[in-house]
């Protein structure tokens, strides 16, 4: 039997599909309440949700694609405060920020003073950034090195022995900007950090504690073998490297520091299981949300009853903090532009209304059970693999410190919209209350907008590494739930 067939299900003593006869038992599974049409869409989905995490992995890629795929559904570019026209109901616009933040609006039928549908995600993931000064000769090892930091909360160890790809752009002091790209190409070279083989481990590793397992400064990348042929250079390996860069790129050492270079996972995302159930790649933290919201977005046919807003932001996985992160203004100032060209006075008043009056969904992943570490989940308050949507009350760790707890009217709304919509959603917690923890935009939502925020999102294992796995099921209910969402009155 092909990988992709489907078991047949009409086949049974009672002439009732199996799925009729499943959900006669009110299945918990997503996967049991979904109809056959659904099970293709849920294919569907999930294929092109592939070809996303292959060809947007970090925040710049992200809001390139994202600003494409605008363009191609009828949305147009606007910029704050400049050309302000009118727009009606229907009407379509996006807003770039720093190449980093994209807020993608549809105007609805009622005012902004009255309510909003925001749904807010992060496009930053774990990974490693090259430092301002990468480049290492190592002639003890016979190899050329970069030097990283590792930016969000990552285990190092899971990121040695993977190749990673290199990412991102160089703007030179002359204000030139070069786009790198290397190792997508399956012709291009890739990278890795080596790690000790387990014959000399012993003694060095097997005494450390899991956190420094790898070190820090350990995990340097191997960029280069090759010594230039020249007997008075000093670094043979980083000038061979060096050599490389200059001739296809045109860069020098000096141009690192004005670089934004990153090492991503080089593991092809693939479908996990027989059954194709589950996708493993990096960044579905949180290019899951990301992407359903969008696409819920693209797919709405009517004008929602309700301006609805879904925006990206940047550095969620170091502290929301920056120009381009939950805790700045940028959306703010995007939500009075939009309050502006829908008509209504540009007021203080009418601003604070249009911002407390919003409804926002912090789209964001929540922690599948583990199936070998059940320990540190509160079984009873945890999101499993195949249930659908997660709705995440609060957030935070310990004492629900630093967390956004949404309250129960806000709760209650979110299941009764799931529930007409017949989305299926579980409630979930980032584990048992003292084992660890974790926040999201939420809070900075709340704070800034005086408003109403729930966390939901998609369940994921492996979290933070460089092969997190979601399943299919799930993500279709997180689209299902996001398009409910918008389009709920």
């Amino acid at each position: 039997m092909p990988f992709d067939s489907e078991i047949s299900s009409t086949e049974n003593d009672s002439k009732k599909s199996l799925l009729e006869k499943k959900l006669t038992k009110k299945s918990p599974f997503a996967w049991e309440k979904y109809d056959e049409i659904q099970r293709k869409e849920v294919r569907s989905l999930a294929a092109d949700y592939l070809k996303f995490l292959g060809s947007a992995r970090t925040e710049r890629e992200r809001t390139k694609w994202a600003v494409q795929e605008a363009e191609k559904n009828g949305f147009k570019h606007v910029e704050l405060g400049k050309d302000i026209t009118t727009l009606n109901p229907g009407d379509k616009i996006y807003y770039v920020n720093k190449y980093k933040n994209v807020a993608l609006v549809v105007i609805g039928k009622h005012p902004m003073t009255e309510r909003t549908h925001l749904i807010g995600s992060h496009i930053d993931t774990p990974r490693l950034d090259l430092r301002v000064n990468p480049l290492v000769d190592d002639k003890q090892a016979g190899v050329g090195l970069f030097k990283t930091h590792y930016y969000g909360g990552i285990k190092k160890y899971q990121w040695t022995t993977v190749p990673l790809h290199l990412t991102g752009i160089v703007i030179t002091k002359e204000g030139k900007r070069i786009e790198i790209d290397i190792g997508r190409d399956p012709n291009d070279p890739v990278f890795t950090i080596p790690d000790l083989l387990i014959h000399l481990s012993s003694t060095v590793q097997a005494k450390r504690t899991m956190r420094e397992v790898i070190k820090a400064e350990e995990m340097t990348v191997i960029a280069g073998g090759l010594p230039v042929s020249d007997d008075k250079a000093k670094e043979k390996f980083k000038l061979n490297i060096l050599s490389i860069l200059n001739e296809k790129y045109g860069l020098i050492e000096d141009d690192f520091q004005s670089a934004e270079l990153n090492l991503v996972s080089g593991i092809q995302p693939r479908y996990i299981g027989f059954d194709k159930s589950m996708i493993g790649a990096a960044g579905h933290d949180d290019g899951v949300c990301a992407w359903t919201s969008v696409r819920a977005l693209f797919d709405i046919n009517e004008i929602p009853p309700y301006t609805s807003v879904v925006c990206f932001f940047d550095k969620e996985e170091i502290g929301s903090n920056g120009a381009t992160g939950a805790e700045s203004k940028w959306l703010y100032f995007v939500m009075n532009d939009i309050m502006v060209r829908t008509g209504i006075p540009e007021t203080i008043t009418n601003l604070h209304l249009a911002l407390t009056n919003s409804f926002v969904v912090s789209s964001d992943v929540s922690a599948a059970v583990d199936p070998a570490f059940k320990a540190v989940h509160d079984i009873q308050n945890a999101a499993v693999f195949g249930k659908g949507i997660t709705l995440v009350k609060y957030t935070g760790s310990g004492g629900k410190y630093s967390a956004n707890d949404a309250n129960a009217e806000t709760v209650a709304y979110m299941r009764k919209v799931f529930e007409e919509k017949k989305v299926p959603y579980q409630m979930g917690q980032l584990g048992e209350v003292d084992k660890g923890g974790g926040g999201t935009i939420a809070k900075y939502m709340a704070e800034t907008f005086n408003c109403e925020v729930i966390d939901v999102g998609t369940p994921v294992l492996n979290m933070h590494s460089p092969f997190e796995i979601v399943h299919i099921a799930d993500v279709y209910a997180t689209y299902l739930g996001y398009l409910a969402f918008i389009l709920h009155d």
